[in-house]
């Protein structure tokens, strides 16, 4: 976010002239169209594609969009992401760096960390091309418009994709779900709760726009069927309100990671530890969490053969230790045609080590929060921090049950990502109206 003081240093071509300022705005929404879009929607797969499937026109547009931010960016102040240089990142990009060399699966692994680094320096340099608080506001919500709209848009011009239908070979139980221009209705879920979280953000400088977005955003995830999404929505923005108001430390992290505490004892916590099962079983009969438990056992028996570093940077899933792996007693082998493990958590665990999911923990969880609680009193910066804390609220609970963390250009990864900059730069420096 373009700050005092560094905007007023910036070049007049790129800061001060209207082209500057539409340029920087068409690579912002472009940056966000594409990751949210991407450049082959409607693929009706719940596969992440790697390089050897990704067209070549993908391949060019992340490199074009990260080059066009890293240029503009340093053209209009660029100089306020001297606040992303912190320890914990630079300890885990080079944690990351390490298990690529001895994962599992290194291949695979190179070329993820290889997307997930461009997409990395795509969203901290277009974090820096909005030009105050509503410009910002303008953009993203433009850009979230536009992604609805193609979702609906969808629903007419590919009704057998943008559908789930009886005949997907995997889930056939979700038929009649949205999904949209995404890979699966959980994700279609997940965005659209970050669509209304902005629509509200943007009803504070363009109601119109904000309350189109917010409205169709909100029918949209009904008939998504995503219950989690559902259900989680309204309770993030309660919790959003409440820790805004809280000024101790403490206080604001039991409120806002107490719950977090919860879903992991219940969900992660019952498979490692038997007594909580029991109580589990107790209170839901059968619970599996729509049969994540045993994939979450399955990869987590695995992680003890290698703690420290893990099977390597999505080094794990259709690795030979997955495919090949022997069925045991009470296993449906659901595992073995997983492409992540359902939860984030998990798969940092499997893909880091035990230490770099720590180290993730701490620049995903705990310095965000720690920078809200430092967030700047101005109001331009409280009203920014609240959509960032809310959807990083929202997609940290989500990463229970849904796994996106640094997975590649993933939509919902990239909102938190986005999220996890923007409470940096808003607890740094003073956003412009």
């Amino acid at each position: 976010m373009s700050a005092t003081g560094i905007e007023a240093r910036a070049a007049p071509a790129a800061a001060g002239s209207e082209a500057g300022h539409n340029l920087r705005g068409f690579i912002f929404v472009a940056a966000f169209l594409l990751v949210w879009v991407s450049t082959g929607p409607f693929k009706g797969s719940y596969e992440v594609p790697n390089e050897d499937t990704a067209n070549v026109v993908n391949q060019l547009s992340f490199s074009l969009i990260a080059v066009l931010g890293i240029v503009s960016a340093a053209l209009s102040g660029g100089r306020a992401a001297q606040a992303y240089l912190r320890p914990s990142w630079i300890l885990l990009i080079t944690w990351m760096t390490i298990g690529v060399i001895q994962s599992a699966n290194p291949d695979v692994s190179m070329r993820a960390f290889r997307f997930t680094l461009v997409v990395l320096v795509i969203a901290g340099s277009i974090m820096l091309l909005p030009q105050g608080r509503r410009h910002f506001a303008s953009l993203i919500g433009t850009a979230s418009l536009i992604v609805v709209l193609i979702c609906y848009a969808g629903l007419v011009i590919y009704p057998d994709i943008a559908v789930h239908s009886a005949g997907d070979a995997l889930e056939p139980e979700h038929a009649g779900a949205w999904r949209g221009l995404f890979d699966h209705k959980n994700i279609a879920g997940a965005m659209m709760v970050v669509f209304v979280l902005i629509g509200i953000f943007v009803m504070t400088t363009s109601p119109r726009l904000g309350w189109a977005l917010a409205g169709l955003a909100t029918v949209f995830l009904f008939f998504t069927g995503s219950k989690t999404s559902m259900g989680l929505g309204p309770f993030v923005v309660l919790v959003g309100l409440a820790c805004a108001r809280i000024r101790s430390l403490w206080l604001r992290a039991l409120l806002a990671l107490g719950p977090l505490a919860l879903l992991l004892t219940a969900t992660i916590g019952s498979v490692l530890f038997k007594p909580i099962d029991t109580a589990l079983q107790a209170l839901s009969p059968g619970q599996t969490f729509t049969g994540r438990t045993e994939i979450w056992k399955f990869a987590l028996d695995r992680l003890w053969n290698r703690p420290i570093l893990g099977y390597g940077f999505e080094g794990f899933w259709r690795s030979d230790y997955v495919m090949f792996a022997d069925i045991g007693e009470g296993e449906t082998g659901i595992a073995q045609g997983m492409v992540h493990g359902h939860s984030g958590y998990v798969d940092l665990a499997i893909g880091l080590g035990i230490p770099g999911m720590m180290l993730a923990l701490i620049v995903l969880i705990l310095l965000p929060l720690r920078d809200h609680h430092r967030v700047l009193p101005k109001p331009e910066n409280k009203a920014l921090a609240e959509l960032f804390f809310r959807i990083w609220l929202f997609c940290v609970y989500s990463a229970c049950l849904e796994s996106f963390f640094f997975r590649r250009a993933d939509p919902v990864w990239f909102a938190l990502l986005v999220s996890v900059i923007g409470l940096r730069l808003t607890s740094k420096y003073r956003v412009t109206a």
